[in-house]
């Protein structure tokens, strides 16, 4: 019988979609939008990141952009419904760019 403290934890399976097979290392680096239905997320596993220079899609410009304004968003007082404090319009004007970047 084998009890918790001696059990190795299962290696976690993922899907990488550039070499088409499994990895215990892919994260999502890309998410395809469609009209109708829900989105698409594309993995990468490590070697294929490395050799094919893919970011990961938490790491991304307009992913950390966007962070980073509702992080401020959500602790500030000068940001509400109505309007945004200095801070919170720069913030969301860099968003803004980053994300028009992206496409």
């Amino acid at each position: 019988m084998t009890t918790p403290s001696n059990t190795e934890a299962p290696v976690p399976f993922g899907w990488c979609h550039w070499h088409k097979g499994p990895s215990g290392t892919a994260v999502l680096v890309q998410i395809i939008e469609q009209n109708s239905g829900p989105g698409v997320g594309l993995y990468a596993c490590a070697p294929c990141r490395e050799q094919r220079r893919l970011v990961t899609y938490s790491e991304q410009t307009h992913e950390a952009a966007y962070r980073d304004y509702l992080l401020h968003t959500t602790d500030c007082e000068g940001c509400s419904r109505i309007g945004r404090c200095e801070v919170g319009r720069r913030l969301r004007d860099i968003y803004q760019k980053a994300l028009d970047g992206a496409e």
